[in-house]
């Protein structure tokens, strides 16, 4: 036999080749069928083996399998954990539903078609937190005190029998996964329009820029006595909308809910300071619409329907009996009060046409003293010009007349009912706590605030504005309803006497002066109109201080519905978005330099980025001062801060909210104590987070029409800021508007690693979402100024990567128009959707 081996298939036909030529006799043995069994036992051998691999193979892709099912029912569970957790401080977060929550998904599932039991799930609660130190977000399981529950881990174990690895004496095998889910962070810039517009259908006159033509009360219970029965076209005006180059206004709830909103008269109380609120004003009887409460004009002879308009129409004198001073005297009014009231909240008033012939009773005389003879004003000439248009007290070096304040302060709280309440406040203003019995005008102004208050008021009323010392202007066409009225034939002369019987001299029985609308009355509506009035500002001499002294609190229209609706948004925000850093911005026309007097307002963000929700819901309504140092009210001569009491007046400079928040999204922390306190740290900026996605909401009633620049500080991604810190800091009034909105848009979405860089990254750009509030965006509204408006915001929209064409049009239900109540819920809902766009729990690991 040869060495090779003969079961070789190489060599199995030599080997038997050979063997076949042996000669007889060899006793060599042959190969035989017996040796074929060895494949039997190879093969037996390689079979065991075989399926040994194969059960460890189904067994091992069992474990991957139910690796997969045991890492989806923890990331399920971490979710709805994470999801349960929410912005309720007081109520630990929501923390102790997130485990339930998580049980109930976990176990809703299976491993391997075994269900999850409650004792596999292991729920552990922290917080995603910016650590500041090391610019990023870390987790911390537990918290710390001061954090929200933000974070939610899920760890999920199980034990699976084997089954082809149990010949290889593996039994089970175990499984685990964790899973950690978040909050995704956002940093949130809110940018509300305060502009002026916001206030355009509360405004008791229109236009609201110069002289008034026209009533904008819907009120239909007015004056119908005197002249007023010839001027109800001029006090009152029933249309709901009122359009005048361009504008639109809304029927002004001054003294009466309308469409606009409830009554602003309501919106201001008597009450101490702590006491509960006692509404400051009351309403006189309806029927003083016909009949007035005191004194009521005088009929033309022989009627007791028709109102004389000259003493010539009462007495029936001829003009010959005129002309030689034999016409008979005007009687005096029966039972003369002093007085006249009007119904509901006109007040009272003095003026009566003729003034009564005796000489104590003439209001002439008692309020008005002639400089010459110091004596009461008996000469028309003095107080109207030729036309019958009233004067000031000072024209020039010509000293017309003197008002005797302390007379009418006496009058107005001893003579007939006094409309006034003994103190007024609102919305942490104080605007007087008495009423003083003189004025010192022995200085400009008062030093005495309650003096200064009540000067200012009586010469509102009476038509006038002082500049200075010397210098006084007639504003009445630009107060209450406007201008005064023609009525007759007017005429202003002198003294008419002597006459042979008492009085001697007498006004001359056709003069007739010009008449009033609301110039004269002393009540709620003049002093409503008085604290608000924007008619005034182009009309003032340059140091004028607008007065512009409505409360953040009163209803005025639309600004109102916008803080409801911003009030629950940031509500909804807190109470649902636990991980979400907001800043408050308003704008209108910025403040441009340290001028005295101060002109605009809203270079200081109403609250720094953070969740402080008590301070950008109180910013809404409060002067930020009375934020800053709690339980202080201010008075209307506190300049700086009443201008930035969140009332509606100014100019439309959105570029000014994007550069504040650009500057609230930088981590620079020079810009976090920039203001000092009292300001609120972060102030200027300094707060936004790395890491963090960026999203701006800017909210708008119209056309940007006024710019602002200022000078970008390139230090760097998220170390940059622009130019508009305060104190100290201003930017310019020059530039064209729109470009200098895309500027700064562009800036913000700019990416991090660009050369100017913004806030976003490749993965988190930022967002910006435009809302289109108010009457410009009604339905029923065609004037190019809507057009323009739209386009804006579209364009804004697509810088801002929420539209992909800036002609796209703005999505409905960013449109807030309708209602007041149909504005807030639209106003609600698109904060809703824009906050809850994208994930807002997402799992990090």
């Amino acid at each position: 036999m040869t060495t090779r081996d003969i079961f070789d298939p190489t060599q199995r036909t030599i080997g038997r080749s050979q063997l076949h030529r042996q000669v007889p006799g060899d006793t060599q043995r042959l190969p035989t069928s017996g040796r074929k069994g060895g494949f039997i036992v190879l093969t037996v051998v390689c079979l065991v083996a075989l399926f040994g691999f194969v059960a460890l193979a189904v067994d091992l892709g069992l474990v991957a399998v139910a690796r997969t099912q045991c890492q989806n029912v923890a990331d399920a569970a971490a979710v709805a954990a994470g999801r349960a957790l929410n912005g309720d401080v007081a109520n630990d977060n929501n923390a102790s539903a997130a485990a339930p929550a998580a049980l109930a998904i976990a176990t809703a599932n299976a491993i391997l078609g075994e269900p999850v039991r409650p004792e596999q799930v292991q729920v552990s609660l922290g917080s995603y937190t910016y650590d500041d130190t090391q610019g990023k977000f870390i987790q911390r399981i537990p918290k710390l005190s001061n954090e929200s529950w933000t974070l939610a881990r899920v760890r999920v174990a199980a034990t699976q029998p084997t089954y082809f690895a149990r010949i290889l004496g593996i039994n089970s095998f175990d499984v685990a996964a964790s899973a950690t889910a978040v909050h995704r962070p956002r940093d949130v810039a809110v940018i509300l329009d305060f502009s002026g517009s916001m206030r355009f259908d509360s405004l008791l006159g229109i236009p609201y820029y110069g002289a008034r033509t026209m009533s904008n009360n819907p009120e239909p219970v007015y004056p119908r006595f005197g002249h007023y029965a010839d001027a109800a076209s001029k006090l009152y005006n029933p249309n709901p909308f009122t359009t005048i180059a361009g504008l639109v206004y809304g029927a002004a709830n001054v003294t009466v809910s309308t469409n606009s909103g409830p009554a602003i008269v309501n919106d201001f109380y008597r009450n101490s300071a702590g006491s509960s609120p006692i509404p400051a004003f009351y309403p006189a009887p309806d029927s003083y619409e016909t009949v007035p409460g005191g004194d009521n004009y005088k009929f033309k002879y022989g009627s007791t329907t028709v109102y004389a308009k000259t003493v010539q129409e009462i007495t029936n004198a001829t003009n010959s009996q005129i002309a030689a001073k034999t016409d008979p005297p005007m009687p005096g009014y029966s039972n003369f009060q002093g007085y006249t009231l009007g119904p509901r909240y006109w007040g009272k008033t003095f003026f009566i046409w003729p003034p009564d012939p005796d000489p104590a009773k003439d209001w002439r005389r008692k309020f008005f003293i002639d400089p010459s003879t110091g004596q009461g004003v008996d000469d028309n000439r003095r107080l109207w010009d030729t036309s019958g248009t009233w004067k000031p007290p000072r024209a020039g070096s010509t000293e017309n007349y003197r008002i005797n304040y302390a007379a009418i302060l006496q009058w107005i709280k001893k003579t007939g009912p006094d409309p006034f309440p003994p103190r007024l406040r609102a919305g942490r203003i104080l605007y007087y706590d008495a009423i003083p019995d003189t004025i010192d005008t022995g200085t400009f102004p008062p030093a005495d605030p309650n003096q200064r208050f009540w000067k200012d008021y009586i010469d509102y009323v009476l038509g006038l504005y002082q500049a200075s010392a010397t210098t006084w202007q007639v504003i009445v066409p630009y107060t209450g309803y406007g201008d005064d009225f023609v009525w007759g034939s007017v005429r202003i002369s002198g003294p008419y006497g002597p006459y042979s019987t008492a009085p001697t001299w007498r006004v001359h029985p056709q003069d007739n002066p010009r008449r009033p609308l609301l110039h004269f009355w002393f009540g709620p509506m003049t002093l409503i109109d008085f604290l608000g009035n924007y008619n005034l500002g182009p009309v003032a001499a340059p140091n004028y201080r607008k007065h512009w002294w409505w409360p953040g609190t009163c209803h005025e229209s639309p600004l109102w519905q916008l803080k409801v609706g911003i009030q629950s948004a940031i509500r909804d925000i807190e109470n649902n978005h636990p991980n979400d850093y907001v800043s408050l911005i308003l704008f209108s026309s910025p403040q441009n330099g340290p001028d005295t007097p101060i002109h605009g307002r809203f270079n200081r963000v109403r609250a720094p980025l953070g969740r402080n929700y008590r301070r950008i819901v109180d910013a809404l309504f409060y002067p930020p001062s009375t934020l800053d140092n709690p339980g202080t009210e201010l008075r209307p001569y506190d300049y700086g801060p009443m201008l930035e009491a969140p009332r509606a007046m100014g100019a439309t400079t959105p570029v000014m909210g994007f550069m504040l928040a650009y500057n609230q999204f930088s981590a620079n922390p020079s810009l976090r104590t920039y203001a000092p306190s009292p300001s609120p740290v972060g102030e200027a900026g300094g707060f936004g987070r790395k890491g963090a996605a960026k999203l701006v909401i800017l909210e708008t009633d119209g056309m940007a029409n006024t710019p602002a620049y200022a000078d970008f500080v390139n230090l760097g991604p998220h170390m940059s800021y622009y130019r508009v810190r305060q104190p100290g800091e201003y930017p310019a009034q020059s530039g064209a508007v729109e470009t200098q909105i895309y500027q700064v848009v562009d800036q913000l979405v700019a990416l991090e690693s660009a050369p100017s860089p913004g806030y976003s990254t490749k993965r988190k750009p930022v967002i910006i979402h435009c809302l289109a509030f108010g009457t410009l965006f009604e339905p029923y509204t065609t004037t190019p100024e809507k057009d323009q408006a739209l386009e804006l915001l579209q364009n804004i929209q697509y810088r801002g990567k929420t539209q992909s064409h800036p002609t796209d049009p703005l999505p409905e239900y960013k449109r807030i128009v309708g209602t007041p109540e149909e504005r807030i819920q639209k106003l609600q809902e698109a904060f809703r959707r824009i906050m809850q766009d994208g994930v807002q729990v997402t799992l990090i690991e």
